[in-house]
């Protein structure tokens, strides 16, 4: 068995939505399960967060299996969500992961900050930061501004 260290992360990114804040707060909350594409569950699954504090983000693998993703520990309504949690990485690790939504003109700038500590494989920051492109860059942006499905 390998031995690993504890290590860290942060990242940093920013993406324009041509949307309210309103409907970006409503496609991270209410929408969620339409364009976050990563599960992990091996069958059928459904994505939630319960908007709220102690609200979670959750994986609904059915018959009473799933994964916690994250809990909410702090919500303004369409400003800014934190969750705290292990976000898809398994073992003893933790993020701290956050949306800050700010109006710029007609558009919506999305402020994401993921910092993560733990015993980390080394490739996770890379993984991550590779990952959350996809998920808002690609999927969660072209779902709001196309108005169509993943």
């Amino acid at each position: 068995m390998k031995k690993m260290k504890i290590d860290s992360f942060q990242i940093e990114q920013e993406i324009t939505i041509e949307a309210s804040r309103e409907t970006v707060y409503k496609a991270l909350t209410a929408e969620i399960d339409k364009w976050w594409t990563f599960r992990l569950g091996e069958n059928e699954s459904k994505l939630s967060i319960d908007p709220k504090i102690n609200g979670l983000f959750f994986e609904d693998w059915g018959n009473g299996e799933g994964a916690v993703w994250g809990t909410i520990t702090y919500l303004k309504e369409n400003e800014e969500i934190r969750l705290n949690g292990i976000l898809g990485m398994k073992g003893a690790v933790n993020s701290y992961y956050s949306y800050r939504l700010e109006t710029v003109g007609n558009a919506t700038v999305l402020k994401l900050s993921h910092e993560a500590i733990g015993f980390l494989e080394p490739h996770w920051e890379e993984a991550h930061k590779h990952g959350w492109n996809e998920l808002l860059q690609q999927n969660l942006k072209t779902y709001i501004e196309k108005s169509e499905g993943l």
